[in-house]
């Protein structure tokens, strides 16, 4: 994905109306629901397509994210290495406009590449713990589903302010081949984000 902050009050004010593309940045904060994994907040890309009304509508969304997993390795855990999900998303929603507010809940779902870059910690501990020689591992590819809910408030003609939280369920396998033979994993990598971000209008 933490508290949701709602803007109501729509007041008197010129809205983000004539907005074709807006684009700008957010700051996120993410939360594993699993304990192995740990996410990287910070700094992403926000846009902005069209104005938004009232109804019923196609959805889609990327929701790329980072992060540290720690696994079991010879009954001790270590850091096992840095999980990439990059997921492409479509759906449907319900947009309700109030004024300079535009709120809209959403499903959106897709397919997600996934890759993973093993930590040293990992590696040494199949070489020294286990004696597995060779140690690679491979990741596949999955299936997602995020729920989200997203507030838009315009600022001005030219500017609005994005909050958005949603749940990402996302649960790739990773294979580790050695000359020990295979060893498959489920990674559960669902995570509860909420952001925060500015966006300017283009055009």
């Amino acid at each position: 994905m933490a508290a949701m902050i709602v803007l109501m009050g729509a007041g008197e004010g010129r809205a983000q109306s004539d907005n074709t593309f807006a684009l700008g940045a957010n700051v996120s904060w993410r939360g594993f629901h699993d304990e192995s994994a740990r996410g990287h907040n910070g700094p992403g890309l926000l846009w902005r397509l069209g104005h938004g009304e009232t109804g019923w509508g196609w959805q889609w969304a990327l929701n790329w994210v980072s992060a540290d997993i720690d696994q079991t390795i010879a009954g001790s855990t270590v850091r096992f290495g840095q999980l990439r999900v990059r997921p492409v998303m479509a759906g449907y929603g319900y947009d309700y406009r109030r004024g300079r507010q535009l709120f809209t809940a959403s499903v959106v779902a897709g397919y997600a590449f996934v890759s993973m870059t093993p930590a040293p910690t990992a590696i040494d501990a199949y070489y020294d713990r286990l004696g597995a020689r060779s140690v690679t591992v491979e990741t596949s590819n999955v299936f997602v589903v995020r729920p989200g809910f997203s507030v838009w408030h315009d600022l001005s003609e030219k500017v609005g302010l994005n909050v958005s939280t949603g749940f990402l369920v996302a649960r790739p396998r990773v294979t580790v081949r050695s000359t020990l033979g295979e060893d498959e994993r489920r990674i559960r990598a669902d995570m509860f984000y909420v952001k925060v971000g500015l966006a300017y209008s283009i055009f």
